[in-house]
């Protein structure tokens, strides 16, 4: 304490210092939701209430204290690297669904494919148990039901999810009608790994060290005689699979406030991306050159805050080539600003 310091100031030294040691979760919100469906809504409101108090208390003295938090479908991918260990989906009991839980509407990770690279969605299911989430999950994702048009499956149409299986921190998956091998069958089968990885995470598991592939019920030593899944299948290097630029927020078809935050994702050399929006006539309202928290090879994320009039509008995100100044690898989400 400063002499003639007054107790306003002192109190307000504190809020900062408390502040600074706060780490934000983009997954602040949906742990929330969570902990609601599975019927833990007093514990959630009790944290609701402690922290409107808090905040109550900064306006007080003239101190508001901005903390960033993000939608489920916000949370980044599984990685390799320490550094994205901050957007990685919850692994609390409180985040996972009860033994013998009744079927409930979730939103489950489910990735796609674009351009020959692995993009991701959050999207509503019906599930319950640990199985039947991650059965949920791998339907969603090698079906196609992507909310973005551009996301595609690269399995066959025709192919069902016959069931899934839990061992230890391994997941059996047991697939039929999975056809003729696509032209990316390498990708198709990290597109089943990545997704069955990802939504292990909202699970009493946790983790998934890795996938065992069943084609009606039986081993398969090279799926579609192109790859191989005689053994565990592990998801593979996350800069050769994910795409270089990555839209989060707003998503496809999303409504949002005049005052928004545009959420990008990238594996870009140096970090850095543009974040760009045009409206529904294509021309360009919002330009602005994004930095990553990290550069590649590592996974980086940032978010912007834009303003703009009720519209329809198109989202971009992408990073300019060293070599020529050409625009490379864009991912655009259409959404609307009521």
């Amino acid at each position: 304490m400063r002499p003639g310091q007054s107790a306003e100031d002192r109190l307000r030294e504190a809020l900062r210092a408390r502040a600074d040691e706060v780490e934000t979760s983009p997954d602040a919100l949906p742990n929330i939701r969570r902990r609601t469906a599975a019927g833990t809504w007093q514990r959630s409101l009790r944290t609701a209430l402690a922290s409107a108090a808090a905040v109550a208390a900064a306006i007080a003295i003239g101190v508001v204290v901005v903390a960033s938090a993000g939608d489920e479908h916000r949370t980044l991918p599984p990685g390799s690297s320490p550094s994205q260990s901050r957007s990685e989906p919850p692994t609390s009991p409180s985040a996972r669904p009860p033994s013998g839980a009744a079927p409930q509407e979730v939103d489950l990770p489910a990735y796609f494919t674009r351009n020959g690279r692995l993009y991701r969605e959050f999207l509503p299911a019906t599930a319950g148990d640990d199985a039947g989430r991650l059965k949920a999950a791998v339907t969603l994702s090698l079906q196609g039901r992507a909310k973005d048009p551009d996301y595609k499956s690269l399995w066959p149409a025709d192919v069902e999810v016959h069931g899934v299986a839990i061992s230890g921190s391994q997941v059996t998956v047991d697939l039929g009608g999975v056809g003729t091998a696509p032209a990316e069958a390498k990708l198709a089968v990290q597109q089943l790994v990545y997704t069955v990885l990802a939504a292990a995470r909202y699970t009493s598991m946790g983790h998934s060290d890795g996938v065992r592939l069943l084609v009606d019920g039986q081993p398969v030593a090279r799926l579609w005689g192109a790859v191989d899944t005689s053994g565990l299948l592990r998801q593979g290097t996350l800069s050769e699979l994910q795409a270089p630029v990555w839209v989060i927020e707003p998503d496809q078809g999303a409504v949002v406030g005049k005052t928004f935050t545009a959420y990008v994702a990238g594996v870009v050399f140096e970090g850095t991306v543009r974040v760009r929006v045009r409206d529904a006539a294509g021309a360009i309202v919002y330009d602005q050159s994004v930095q990553l928290t990290a550069g590649a090879p590592a996974l980086g994320e940032a978010r912007v805050q834009i303003s703009l009039p009720s519209g329809r509008y198109t989202v971009e995100a992408f990073f300019v080539s060293e070599k020529d100044g050409s625009v490379q690898w864009v991912d655009d989400h259409e959404f609307s600003v009521g």
